[in-house]
């Protein structure tokens, strides 16, 4: 609260000298007897700060004068018998009056003037309405549709301009929709039939046909139980299959369905064959029980799993430490860095994951193998840290022969960059990622491959 109360207090100091700004520009216009100039000044300066009590009092009267301005040119209108113009020209006044009340600077607008603008609206709304019925009736519905919408604006009721401008908007869209059944292609018909049915909640028989296109567009898939290139990864292959139709079953899209285990082992004469090939050639065989359009078949090609173990190796360095010593020829303390070689330990290990899973999808109404693909992955994870039974941050990297010697192989790195490496060993993560959640990550990719690819497949029919 202590910090919002001196924002608030600047944004109010904003606003204050912003309005005190626009004001005095106001008044240099309004002796100048630029008043709309003057009129548009005053606004920002009163928008800026509705309190500002001056601003108010100079628009009152320049917005005054600039409103007569307007209903002029709509009274110069009206006579000349531009019917269009007078109307827009008393809808902008009519607007300038709106903007300027909603910050409480209430101008006149006579009634004699409102009285004129009725007239010349019903006369143009007429006009309107010839022009957008007799497009209409010539089918042409562009025009119609544009004409229509512009007199909805001016009198939403007006007559049954509603109802004509849907049928002027919304039947071109439905005739496209027909001609797409007419050619098989259900998927674009529902997409029309859809965006009218949103719009109007129903037009003619649009919504009995976005049924019918739906039914005759979706992909209804029959998953078979998932085989395997080798005996040992026989195990993977039911998690694998449930994974794939879970994903499949949250696509977005409603032209893709799964059927269930049990509608397919109810089929006459069905036996869950671990042969693909066989039981694609059986369900085109029986193609009359058989709910689905597709089978999806899967194989894993390969699946490994590798828990590594924690490495341990010895690593060389140095402690750094400054210690005060007397020197023996000035007798005074002075502080030396002196090196001590050490030992500390750096420890490793590695998880990893990896699948090859081949998949097909085979039209069963159809000669038509839609999707043949294969998903080759992996997920791994790794650590890497060090322990030292001492103060790390006191550590140099470096390389020595002997601990208790010296030797001119002996290395000391004391650098901020070969430092900052070493320190980071002993902050690093010790945990990995269990072999159990590298597989659930592999097996949801997998199935998210799976589900994307056949969403891919967007047959009309």
């Amino acid at each position: 609260m202590k910090r919002l109360i001196p924002f608030l207090m600047g944004i109010l100091l904003l606003t204050s000298c912003a309005s005190k700004r626009n004001y005095n520009k106001a008044q240099k216009f309004d002796e100048a007897g630029l008043y709309a100039d003057a009129a548009a000044l005053y606004y920002k300066s009163l928008k800026a700060n509705t309190n500002n009590i001056d601003a108010k009092l100079g628009l009152q009267r320049t917005g005054q004068l600039v409103l007569e301005d307007k209903l002029e040119t709509f009274q110069a209108q009206y006579n000349n018998g531009t019917i269009k113009s007078a109307v827009y020209a008393y809808k902008e006044a009519e607007k300038y009056h709106h903007q300027l009340s909603a910050l409480g600077v209430k101008l006149m607008m006579p009634d004699e003037q409102k009285a004129y603008y009725n007239d010349v609206k019903d006369r143009y709304l007429d006009q309107l309405y010839q022009k957008a019925s007799k497009a209409l009736t010539l089918e042409e519905f562009v025009p119609a549709e544009a004409t229509f919408r512009e007199l909805l604006a001016l009198d939403p009721n007006f007559k049954d301009a509603q109802s004509q401008w849907i049928i002027a908007k919304y039947e071109p869209i439905y005739r496209r929709a027909l001609q797409n059944m007419e050619t098989r292609l259900y998927r674009s018909a529902y997409t029309d039939l859809n965006t009218i049915n949103k719009a109007t909640k129903g037009y003619q028989n649009s919504v009995a046909l976005q049924q019918k296109c739906l039914e005759e567009a979706t992909v209804s898939i029959a998953v078979l139980p998932f085989t395997y290139t080798y005996r040992n990864d026989r195990h993977y292959t039911a998690p694998m299959k449930e994974r794939v139709v879970n994903e499949l079953s949250q696509l977005s899209s409603p032209f893709y369905t799964i059927i269930s285990d049990e509608a397919i082992r109810s089929i006459p004469g069905w036996t869950q064959s671990k042969d693909p090939a066989t039981t694609i050639k059986y369900a085109k065989q029986q193609a009359q029980y058989f709910e689905a359009k597709t089978i999806l078949s899967a194989r894993i090609n390969s699946y490994h799993k590798q828990k590594g173990p924690q490495k341990k190796v010895e690593k060389r360095a140095y402690l750094k430490q400054t210690v005060e010593q007397i020197n023996p020829d000035t007798k005074l303390k002075e502080q030396k860095i002196i090196y001590t070689k050490v030992r500390y330990y750096e420890y490793t290990r590695e998880n990893k994951v990896s699948l090859s899973l081949s998949f097909d999808l085979d039209r069963v109404d159809k000669d038509e193998k839609a999707i043949a693909d294969t998903y080759t992955g992996e997920q791994h994870d790794r650590v890497h840290f060090a322990r030292f039974e001492g103060s790390h941050k006191q550590l140099v990297p470096g390389t020595w022969q002997h601990i208790d010697k010296d030797s001119e192989a002996d290395q000391i790195y004391d650098s901020e960059n070969a430092t900052g490496k070493l320190h980071a060993l002993f902050t690093a993560r010790h945990e990995i990622t269990s072999i159990d959640k590298l597989e659930s990550q592999l097996l949801n990719t997998c199935a998210q491959h799976v589900s994307k690819s056949v969403s891919s497949y967007q047959p009309e029919n």
